[in-house]
């Protein structure tokens, strides 16, 4: 993974320390050819939340209509329980959650190892 970023099980994630809009965390995360986190295993779950400590970070989940989709296009499949009726989707302290998408607020940005 490159520098500043964690790799687990193939796959490297990087935590932000700046904040700003879901749609703008989105960029930052292609710029550095990656996405905003798309989870699709429970331990990657676990994993995050182990490493992010306090602070609320950006997911790449955001609702579609009535459902949720991940920026990869693919659907989100519950593996976890999202709160609330927002369009984008968060990792608070204690569980998931979903907002504004204006809200500023850290990210996490998941890629492949191999990219």
């Amino acid at each position: 993974c490159p520098d500043g970023w964690v790799g687990y099980r193939g796959v490297c994630y990087y935590l932000s320390k700046e904040e700003g809009s879901w749609e703008w965390s989105q960029e930052q995360c292609s710029s550095r050819g990656a996405s905003l986190a798309v989870l699709r295993m429970s331990w990657e779950m676990e994993l995050l939340s182990h490493l992010k400590g306090n602070a609320d970070y950006w997911l790449g989940l955001r609702r579609e209509g009535e459902r949720l989709e991940w920026v990869d296009g693919s659907r989100f499949n519950e593996t976890f329980l999202v709160f609330g009726r927002g369009a984008c989707v968060y990792l608070n302290k204690h569980a998931v959650a979903s907002a504004s998408c204006s809200q500023h607020r850290p990210y996490i940005c998941s890629s492949d190892v191999y990219l």
